[in-house]
Order: structure tokens, then C-alpha cells, then sequence
């Protein structure tokens, strides 16, 4: 059973950018399975990997429509993404020193930017992009 299902109300109305987030659901979904079984330990630094490649290249695309299409928004929306990226660096940097993170703990963190980034901040956006014919 998923921890997250991917829900029609968590679409930006950009394909590129909801198959992305779908893929942080993804990731979410498996560390939980993981942990389920007892085998979260395994799966941490891989998981913590990702969401750091992922922050990369998904931020990137989103800052770039903003600009592209001049989003107002984009300088409070970017400072978002800096916070979830220097936690990402943290859980990173705490799993190279220890070799170990709370699954819980890396959890909660995707959970929580899920519910209050993707399904609030980002619609922000959302509309703007797609009056400017972005899809």
C-alpha cells in the first residue's frame, strides 16, 4: 500500500514539472515500503542521493519558467527551494559522517514538502504558467 497516491488536486498543469513531482512520491513510497520491511538502513543514502539530484534538476526547471515567464513570485519561491535544499545537504552530509539518518526523520521532511510546498506553493504558480500557454 502506498504511502502517498499521486491525487488529480496535486498537478500543477504542467506535465514536465507533475511527472517530476510524481517521482518524489515515488520516492517517498519506497523508503516507506523499505522501512516496513526492515530495510529502510539500505535504502537511505540512495534515497537521500536522489532527492538531492532531483532538487537539482526540478528546481532549475520550475525557476526557469519563472523567469521565462516572468512569475513574481519567483524570488520567495526560489528561497523555498534553497531551505529544501540545504536540508537535503544536511540529511546527506549526517548520513556521510554517520552512516545513518531517522527513516522516519527523511520521511516526514518529503511528506511535509509535499503537503505544504507542491499542494500550496506551487500552485501559486500554476495558473500563471498556464495563462501564459505552458502546459
Amino acid at each position: 500500500m502506498a504511502y502517498i497516491d499521486w491525487q488529480d488536486d496535486f498537478s500543477v498543469n504542467v506535465k514536465e514539472i507533475d511527472e517530476q513531482h510524481k517521482m518524489l512520491i515515488e520516492m517517498i513510497n519506497s523508503l516507506h515500503e523499505a522501512m516496513l520491511a526492515n530495510k529502510a538502513r539500505d535504502l537511505q543514502k540512495q534515497t537521500v542521493n536522489r532527492m538531492a539530484d532531483y532538487a537539482i534538476k526540478h528546481f532549475a526547471l520550475e525557476e526557469k519558467y519563472m523567469m521565462q515567464f516572468g512569475f513574481a513570485g519567483h524570488h520567495k519561491h526560489k528561497a523555498e527551494h534553497d531551505q529544501f535544499t540545504a536540508k537535503a545537504r544536511d540529511l546527506k552530509d549526517r548520513m556521510q559522517k554517520t552512516g545513518f539518518v531517522l527513516t522516519l526523520e527523511i520521511l516526514n521532511f518529503l511528506r511535509d514538502w509535499l503537503r505544504n510546498h507542491i499542494l500550496k506553493v506551487d500552485k501559486e504558480y500554476s495558473s500563471h504558467f498556464t495563462r501564459s500557454g505552458l502546459r
